[in-house]
């Protein structure tokens, strides 16, 4: 009996039958792939553009760019120290660039005259100015034919007669420090003339430091030990006369002069002076000795 041939398997026999999801994996892996490619052949190409101004805000001017994509914030430069030499030179220099120039060191005292000119203020007086007092002689000049009239509300410190004025019309300081002047008239002071004082005193006073002393027509402020003084100085303070003979502002030992300044009722103290201003023509100042614009220690 002839054996029956088995028949084969149809599993046996027939194709593998791939699995139904295999197709899809295998795009997404070549899919995938290129991706991978393609961003690394993209780093290894040029940086990219940098940005237009379109596209990004202009950059504070307190930065540098170092690189386009990188700006880089640069630090201030530290203040400089107030006590180094460069601060002090930035100090005397002003917001133009132009240095300060400062006083010169005080060496001797300036000696001049003032009177008033087309820079002063002049008013004119109406009336008779001298009515209720005769002129008289006065120290705050050098020269002669000076003279101080009238009330002292009026002022008027030192005078003299107009050259080619009307008779009895006269010019007269009132406050030498504003350069603040007066024209009179007077029936008093037709023919008028006086003596050069001896012991003239000065119209204004410029101390070392700068301030300002002005003569006044009386003394209204209290003084230590009875002391007195018709320079005054600003509010309560004032260059007082000497103990001695209460005639004299001045040290003239040197040739820097020094005076005594009592401020605000306080113990005077010694402080020097840098300019004296008389009222004085250039020939009065020469006759007196002194020479307009020179040094304290050209006069005798």
């Amino acid at each position: 009996m002839t054996p029956r041939r088995s028949s084969s398997s149809p599993a046996a026999s027939s194709p593998p039958v791939r699995p139904r999801h295999a197709a899809p994996v295998a795009r997404a892996l070549a899919l995938s792939s290129a991706l991978l490619l393609g961003a690394v052949l993209t780093g290894c190409g040029p940086e990219p553009a940098a940005p237009t101004p379109s596209d990004e805000a202009t950059p504070a001017s307190a930065t540098v760019a170092v690189r386009q994509d990188a700006p880089q914030v640069v630090p201030l430069a530290p203040a400089p120290d107030p006590t180094s030499p460069s601060a002090a030179q930035d100090a005397d220099t002003t917001a133009s660039g132009t240095a300060v120039a400062e006083d010169p060191p005080l060496t001797s005292t300036r000696v001049a005259g003032i009177w008033p000119d087309e820079d002063w203020e002049i008013a004119d007086l109406p009336g008779d100015a001298c009515a209720g007092t005769l002129p008289e002689a006065t120290d705050w000049a050098i020269g002669e034919d000076y003279f101080r009239c009238g009330s002292a509300d009026k002022r008027l410190l030192v005078c003299r007669a107009v050259q080619g004025g009307k008779a009895g019309e006269a010019l007269c300081v009132r406050d030498p420090i504003t350069r603040s002047a007066a024209r009179i008239r007077s029936s008093m002071l037709v023919g008028f003339t006086s003596p050069a004082s001896e012991m003239p005193n000065p119209m204004v006073v410029v101390l070392a430091d700068g301030t300002q002393c002005g003569a006044v027509p009386r003394d209204d402020l209290e003084h230590r030990a009875g002391r007195q003084s018709w320079l005054h100085c600003g509010a309560d303070s004032a260059l007082l006369l000497d103990q001695t003979t209460a005639t004299l502002y001045f040290d003239r030992e040197e040739s820097v002069w020094t005076a005594e300044l009592e401020e605000h009722g306080g113990e005077p103290r010694r402080v020097e002076v840098r300019e004296v201003l008389f009222a004085a023509s250039d020939e009065g100042l020469r006759d007196w000795g002194f020479t307009a614009g020179l040094t304290a220690d050209e006069v005798p």
